[in-house]
């Protein structure tokens, strides 16, 4: 009898308690965790954040996530429709926590995958509120990118997320196959139908289901999209990006001048702009310029 073919899934890892207190992983959780970047292009760790972090955040970004959504000069990611935006994390000292930023864990995957001193070059976020449309099947990335693995993304949920809350669909595996021409012509309508059909057939997308404190680690390259929400309920995701260190980009993230010094990013190298008090982080910025330059 031919045994019937399981659905892929998100590779989960849970670190024990020696992890968690040491803050360093396991050789056996870190080969889990490079085989599924190398094979899937993401993967999770469901519990390698404080849940009390991100209760801290999510009642702090929920609130001024409403004065963006209301205000109509506010980015929406793929149009109004999705109830996606850009929304930027507080940089406030007593709401920047080491376990988000840098989160130890994560670091010490990235990089094995990207080298010595992986470079982070992003720190944003994107809330989730009640929607009926999703976001097209779509890559970050759309230019001459190296045929490597060259950055990850590290998305972390400020609540349990679900498909009813709008959990991101990623395509294991798409990682591989991107390129170039991934990217229909018009790159608001994503991915061309002809390639998501083609890899339907050899891994179906999927959306999982994980619990607050998990962070997700994600090819940058790897096909997702934004799914919608279906509940009252605002869902915050973060975002820190890490490239490598030879990876030649320009791109910094800003934090305030107070927090210099506060954070220990371990063997991540932040590159950031130092800026005053006064800077107004609700603003956002959607310049962002990620190609390797040459």
């Amino acid at each position: 009898m031919i045994a019937t073919p399981q659905p892929p899934q998100l590779v989960q890892i849970t670190l024990s308690a020696e992890e968690l207190k040491s803050k360093q992983i396991s050789s056996h959780n870190l080969q889990k965790a490079i085989e599924a970047l190398h094979r899937d292009g993401a993967c999770a760790i469901v519990n390698a954040i404080d849940p009390a972090h991100l209760d801290k955040m999510n009642t702090r970004m929920v609130k001024e996530a409403q004065i963006l959504y209301d205000n109509p000069n506010t980015h929406r990611n793929f149009g109004s429709r999705t109830g996606n935006i850009q929304q930027e994390p507080v940089v406030e000292p007593e709401y920047v926590f080491d376990d988000v930023v840098a989160n130890p864990w994560a670091i010490a995957v990235t990089e094995c995958m990207l080298g010595p001193n992986p470079h982070m070059r992003f720190y944003s976020a994107n809330t989730a509120f009640k929607a009926d449309s999703r976001q097209p099947v779509h890559v970050d990335v759309d230019f001459d990118f190296p045929k490597i693995p060259f950055g990850f993304c590290i998305n972390v949920n400020l609540i349990d997320t679900s498909p009813e809350n709008g959990a991101t669909e990623i395509w294991l595996g798409s990682h591989t196959d991107c390129d170039q021409d991934t990217t229909a012509e018009n790159g608001e309508t994503g991915v061309r139908k002809d390639l998501r059909e083609k890899r339907r057939k050899i891994s179906p997308p999927l959306q999982s289901s994980l619990p607050k404190g998990s962070l997700i680690i994600r090819d940058f390259r790897l096909w997702h999209a934004g799914m919608p929400n279906q509940t009252d309920d605002p869902r915050v995701m973060l975002v820190t990006i890490h490239f490598p260190a030879w990876y030649r980009s320009n791109q910094k993230f800003f934090l305030p001048k107070s927090m210099q010094g506060k954070i220990n990013w371990g063997r991540l190298v932040p590159c950031v702009e130092w800026v005053d008090e006064d800077y107004d982080y609700l603003q956002g910025r959607h310049d962002h310029d990620f190609s390797l330059l040459p």
